[in-house]
């Protein structure tokens, strides 16, 4: 796990809710906010990061709470 100090090393990876549930890609990072690309378009605030392993962010949110970031 690593602690992320430049949000914008993270677009392109993979995010994963804390159900495992498969995200999409972050496309943007905007502020606070990242911009992912899956099967919606969800805009997250970087509050919800629980951990980045090097490949994939990993949220503290489940797929229900993430879906409610819908744009």
């Amino acid at each position: 796990m690593s602690t992320i100090h430049d949000l914008d090393r993270l677009v392109r990876k993979g995010v994963r809710t804390k159900d495992g549930n498969d995200l999409g890609n972050i496309i943007a990072v905007d502020g606070s906010n990242m911009t992912i690309q899956g099967r919606k378009m969800l805009k997250i605030p970087s509050t919800y990061i629980d951990f980045y392993n090097g490949s994939e962010v990993f949220l503290t949110l489940d797929i229900k709470e993430a879906f409610k970031y819908k744009i």
